[in-house]
């Protein structure tokens, strides 16, 4: 068995004793020289669709120089406190944060949520609640792979997510693994994607719902990655923010890797306009998802999060705590 192949835990030992993390990325040309004192705030780990376990993401980090990250695994929060015992021994802040589903017509949306309590059982419990909804989607999709002519088992599924929460990356992994596809991305494109024909919408929160849910929780909500809100351009992704703000939006992704400088420069203007604070983050997956990206430096080109920007997040996290 290849290295690529081993159990995240395995490989992440393996790794580790090794002093092995990936290079920075060049997709989009050379990467910025020097991350150290720049933060990464949106991240995924073994526990959702990640390809590694919380640790190893806080190792790389303090590798590059990273001041504070935050691991925003999907509708879940359970690798959060390894990834806080670790920064704690390395320096590296680890600010607790989430990525919610969101419905939004013909799929989702993702919404951030920033500094939640540790100790809420309310939002860990409500999130559990998701995660159940989102297994009941997932039996539905693998259902109707069989009757498209592609068995695969649901204990397959959940083998292959381990500990992780179950979601269509890994039901394209056993797609894969079965011979139905050649690639991940061709499950996608061909079969599960939002408008594939064994797709099936997730049960989840609405817009308003969802940013109430945050707040409710003295959490920040922050809009993951506006370019996928997918709403024609610049302007009209503005009408749909301020509808957001107006329900309690307090912040957007703008810095991140499929943002061009037009829209990364655009979307801080529209925070500027709207009194949002601007966020950042590579979304990094690794493996077979966004294979492209990498920690801190998202997919080259010079893309980094500046430090500062974290200030911003503090103090909408005062504003939302009161």
């Amino acid at each position: 068995m290849t290295r690529a192949g081993l159990p995240a835990g395995i490989r992440h030992a393996m790794l580790c004793a090794m002093g092995e993390f990936p290079p920075p990325s060049h997709h989009h040309g050379d990467p910025a020289a020097s991350l150290r004192g720049c933060i990464d705030l949106h991240m995924h780990s073994s526990f959702s669709d990640g390809e590694m376990p919380p640790e190893y993401l806080v190792e790389w980090a303090a590798e590059l120089g990273l001041k504070a990250i935050s691991l925003t695994d999907h509708d879940t929060t359970r690798g959060l406190q390894r990834a806080i015992a670790r920064g704690r021994e390395l320096g590296v802040e680890v600010i607790p944060g989430c990525e919610i589903s969101v419905k939004l017509s013909g799929g989702t949306f993702h919404l951030l949520a920033y500094f939640y309590d540790l100790n809420d059982e309310g939002f860990e419990g409500t999130l559990r609640d998701i995660a159940d909804k989102r297994e009941t989607r997932n039996r539905k999709i693998v259902a109707s792979l069989a009757e498209h002519g592609m068995p695969l088992t649901y204990e397959e599924v959940l083998e292959e997510a381990g500990e992780a929460v179950v979601g269509r990356p890994h039901i394209a992994a056993v797609m894969e693994r079965n011979g139905y596809v050649t690639s991940r991305q061709e499950a996608f494109d061909k079969w599960i994607s939002n408008d594939g024909p064994c797709y099936f919408e997730k049960d989840t929160f609405g817009p308003e719902e969802a940013l109430k849910f945050v707040r409710e929780h003295h959490a920040v909500p922050v809009i993951a990655h506006p370019i996928w809100l997918n709403r024609g351009g610049l302007d009209k992704t503005e009408e749909y923010l301020k509808q957001l703000k107006e329900w309690g939006l307090m912040g957007l992704e703008a810095v991140y890797p499929d943002h061009d400088e037009v829209w990364t420069e655009g979307l801080k203007e529209i925070a500027k306009r709207l009194e949002l604070i601007v966020t950042g983050g590579s979304d990094y997956h690794g493996g077979k998802t966004k294979p492209h990206t990498t920690l801190g430096h998202g997919e080259g080109g010079g893309f980094k999060v500046p430090g500062e920007l974290l200030e911003a997040l503090r103090k909408a996290h005062e504003q939302a705590a009161r």
